[in-house]
């Protein structure tokens, strides 16, 4: 019996079908401080791949894949997941009524609003 209620529990913590798909945004260009040195980091794509249980992230030539937790806050749900081998915590914010999803900017990164562009492709 507590077999079967931890399975149900489970599968209750998945994203609706509707929230899923590819979001795609760009990361603003920004100054970062290196050292004493100011650097200026040009623009960057950011595509996000929010599946089922897991996300997908590509950052310029960089991609990570993660499993995340989700919380429903108020009218939209806070999305947190590890990169892996860093700990680097992220911090997405979807809000289902207008198809975007928010990514915290990690310091000096600025916050990137990201628009769905399609559904995921098929496996």
């Amino acid at each position: 019996m507590a077999c079967l209620s931890s399975m149900a529990l489970a599968q209750s913590n998945k994203l609706k079908r509707k929230n899923r798909g590819v979001y795609v945004g760009t990361i603003p260009a920004y100054e970062a401080i290196i050292g004493n040195q100011p650097i200026q980091v040009k623009p960057c794509e950011l595509k996000i791949y929010l599946d089922r249980d897991s996300l997908f992230m590509e950052l310029g030539t960089y991609r990570y894949a993660a499993v995340y937790q989700f919380e429903k806050k108020e009218t939209q749900f806070e999305i947190r997941l590890e990169r892996s081998q860093s700990g680097i915590e992220e911090v997405l914010y979807l809000d289902p009524k207008n198809r975007t999803l928010l990514r915290k900017g990690l310091f000096p990164q600025p916050d990137v609003l990201l628009q769905r562009s399609q559904k995921l492709p098929r496996r």
